[in-house]
C-alpha cells in the first residue's frame, strides 16, 4: 500500500539514540525501509547516525558548481521556453495594420485628443478604433493578412478577439497545472517535464499548420496545458537542489532566463513575419531543451518522500562529488508519511486556509503581470502605430525584470524574509496604480509619466511574482508541492482571464484600475495570515508544515488518528 512504512528493526537502545539523531527542532523522521532491501543493510544502517536531507545538502555544498549548473539548465530549458510560450502572444495575437478601402471609410469622421479628422488612406493599427467605427466589411482591409493569426482567421471585434486572445490558452493552463500537479508528486518531477515539453512541441507546430479556426483554439488550450506544467516543474525542481540559504539567489537566476526567454520572444517576432513561421520556430525550439531531460536527476527531495533513500543519497553524493565536498557518513533519514496526507492535505481546515491567501496573491499577480504585456499598445494615442509602441513598451517593461529579480526579489528576500519581502513590492504597486488613477488616461500623450508608470509597476510586480514563487515552494511539503503550485497556476489563469474579460465589455481604464488597486490591498491584508517561511527547510511532510506554523499540539487534531501517533 502507497504511504505505508515500516520501522527498521534494531536494539532498544541503538532505536532511542538513531531518533535522537533524526530529530531535529521538533521534527520527527522514521527510519523506515522499502520492503526491497535485504536484511544486510538493515544491519548496517544501525551503524550510521540519521541526517535529515536539509542538513545533508548544506553539507555537500548548498549552492555550488552543480547546483549552478543545474540552475542554468534549468533557466535555459525551462524559464526562458516557458517565458517565450507564454508572451508570444503579446506579438502573434496583436491585431494587424489595417486600412481604407472605400470613399465611405476614408471619409469617415473622428475625433481623437479633441481633434476632428477623417480616417483618410494612411494605416492604422489600433484595433479598438475599428471596432469602434463599425465599419462595414467590404469598407477596410487588413495591410497584410498573415501578420497575425487574428488577421489571419479574421477575427477583427467583438467575442472573436477575446476568444483568439484568452479563451483558448489560459483556461489551458488552469487544467495544465492540476493534470501536471498530480503527475509531480505521483511520477517525480523528470517524467512529466518531458510529457510537457514534447506536447507544447506538437501543439505548436500543429496549430501554426492548422487551417480550421476550432482546431487552431483546441491545440492552443493544448499548448497552455503543457506549458503549466512546465512552468510548475522546473520551479519546484530547481529549488529543491538548493539549501535555504541560497534559494532567493536561485530565484533571481531563474527570473534572468525568464527576462531571457521575452528577449527571444521579442527577437523572434523581428525576424519572421509571418505568424505561422514564428509559431513553428518556438516548437522547434523545445526540442533544444531535451538536453534537461537528460542531465537533471530526479529530484532528492521526491525520491526520500517515496522511501527511495538509495536513490536519494546517491543523487546527494553526485552533488558532493562535483562540488569538492566530502560525502557526510550518515544515513538520509526519511519523513514519516501516510498515503492519506496526499490531494486531501489542501483540504484540511488548517492548510486549505493557507491555500486560499496564496492563490488569491497568484490570482492578484497574474491579472497585472500578464495583462500589462497584453495591453502594452494601450501606453500611447489611439493615432499612433501600435505596433511601434508595443515594440517600445515591451523593451521597458521586459529590461525592468532583470533589476526587479536581483533587487525586488533576491536582496528583499535575504534582508525582510519572503512575507514582508512580498508586501512591501505589492505596497509600491498600489501606490504606483494610485498614481496612475490620477494621469492614467487610455487616450493621453506618450509621456514621462506614463514610462513612470509603467517600469514602476512592471518592476514591482514581477518581484511579488518570483517571491511568490519561492514562497508558494516553501509551504508546500514534498509529497502535493507540485499540485500546489499548479493549482496556484490555475488561479494565475484565473486572473488574466478575469482582467481580459474587463477589456471585452470595455471597462472604463480608471474603474479598472481602482478594481486592481483593491484586489492589491485585499492581498497584502491576505498576506499577512501567511507564515514567513524563509527561516523554513523545505518541508517533506504536512507534519513538518504544521510544526512550522503552529509549534502547539493541538494542531494535529485534525490529523488522521495514525499520523499524529507517528509523532
Amino acid at each position: 500500500m502507497e504511504g505505508k512504512e515500516e520501522l527498521i528493526s534494531c536494539p532498544q537502545e541503538d532505536t532511542s539514540t538513531a531518533t535522537e539523531r533524526a530529530t531535529d527542532s521538533g521534527n520527527t523522521y522514521s527510519m523506515i525501509s522499502d520492503k526491497t532491501r535485504t536484511s544486510a543493510k538493515k544491519a548496517d544502517a544501525t551503524d550510521k547516525p540519521f541526517m535529515k536531507i536539509d542538513e545533508i545538502l548544506n553539507k555537500c555544498g548548498g549552492f555550488g558548481r552543480y547546483q549552478l549548473f543545474l540552475l542554468l539548465c534549468l533557466g535555459v530549458g525551462g524559464a526562458s521556453y516557458t517565458a517565450i510560450q507564454n508572451l508570444s502572444m503579446t506579438f502573434v495575437e496583436s491585431p494587424a495594420p489595417w486600412q481604407c478601402v472605400t470613399l465611405n471609410c476614408k471619409n469617415t469622421k473622428i475625433n481623437i485628443d479633441g481633434k476632428n479628422s477623417t480616417l483618410g488612406s494612411r494605416k492604422h493599427y489600433d484595433i479598438r478604433l475599428l471596432c469602434s467605427l463599425k465599419l462595414s466589411s467590404d469598407d477596410w482591409t487588413w495591410v497584410n493578412a498573415n501578420h497575425t493569426a487574428i488577421s489571419d482567421f479574421n477575427q477583427a471585434c467583438g467575442s472573436q478577439t477575446i476568444v483568439t486572445k484568452v479563451l483558448y490558452y489560459w483556461p489551458g493552463v488552469l487544467i495544465g497545472g492540476l493534470i501536471f500537479g498530480m503527475m509531480g508528486f505521483s511520477t517525480g518531477r523528470k517524467t512529466p517535464f518531458l510529457s510537457a515539453l514534447l506536447t507544447s512541441m506538437v501543439a505548436s507546430v500543429i496549430s501554426a499548420a492548422s487551417r480550421e479556426y476550432i482546431l487552431f483554439l483546441v491545440l492552443r488550450m493544448l499548448l497552455g496545458s503543457s506549458i503549466a506544467g512546465y512552468e510548475l516543474l522546473f520551479f519546484c525542481w530547481g529549488f529543491e537542489f538548493v539549501s535555504r540559504k541560497w534559494r532567493p539567489l536561485a530565484l533571481a537566476i531563474l527570473g534572468v532566463f525568464w527576462c531571457i526567454g521575452l528577449f527571444v520572444v521579442f527577437y523572434i517576432n523581428e525576424k519572421w513575419e509571418f505568424w505561422r513561421y514564428k509559431v513553428v520556430y518556438i516548437g522547434i525550439l523545445s526540442l533544444i531543451f531535451i538536453f534537461v531531460y537528460a542531465v537533471v536527476p530526479e529530484s532528492p527531495y521526491w525520491l526520500l518522500a517515496k522511501g527511495q533513500d538509495d536513490g536519494c543519497s546517491t543523487v546527494l553524493k553526485k552533488i558532493a562529488a562535483l562540488n569538492g565536498k566530502a560525502y557526510p557518513d550518515v544515513q538520509v533519514a526519511i519523513p514519516t508519511i501516510k498515503g492519506r496526507e496526499k490531494v486531501l492535505a489542501l483540504f484540511r481546515p488548517r492548510y486549505g486556509r493557507i491555500g486560499l491567501f496564496v492563490s488569491f496573491n497568484w490570482l492578484v499577480v497574474g491579472m497585472v503581470y500578464y495583462e500589462i504585456f497584453l495591453s502594452l499598445g494601450q501606453y500611447g494615442k489611439v493615432t499612433d502605430t501600435v505596433e511601434g509602441l508595443v515594440k517600445t513598451n515591451y523593451l521597458l517593461a521586459t529590461a525592468v525584470e532583470i533589476p526587479a529579480a536581483f533587487i525586488g526579489a533576491c536582496l528583499l528576500c535575504n534582508v525582510l524574509g519572503r512575507r514582508l519581502s512580498y508586501i512591501v513590492n505589492l505596497v509600491m504597486f498600489i501606490i504606483f496604480t494610485a498614481i496612475s488613477i490620477l494621469k492614467y488616461n487610455i487616450h493621453g500623450n506618450w509621456d514621462v509619466q506614463r514610462v513612470s508608470i509603467l517600469v514602476g509597476s512592471k518592476f514591482t510586480i514581477t518581484a511579488a511574482k518570483l517571491i511568490l514563487s519561492l514562497w508558494t515552494v516553501e509551504l508546500a511539503p514534498t509529497t502535493i508541492r507540485t499540485l500546489f503550485f499548479g493549482l496556484c497556476l490555475g488561479s494565475t489563469a484565473t486572473g488574466v482571464m478575469i482582467a481580459s474579460g474587463f477589456a471585452y465589455f470595455s471597462l472604463p481604464s480608471l474603474y479598472y484600475v481602482i478594481i486592481v488597486c483593491s484586489l492589491a490591498i485585499l492581498s497584502v491584508l491576505g498576506s499577512t495570515q501567511i507564515k514567513d517561511t524563509s527561516k523554513w527547510d523545505l518541508p517533506s511532510n504536512l507534519l513538518d508544515v504544521y510544526r512550522n506554523i503552529n509549534l502547539d499540539e493541538s494542531v494535529y487534531s485534525d490529523l488522521p488518528s495514525e499520523q499524529a501517533t507517528a509523532l
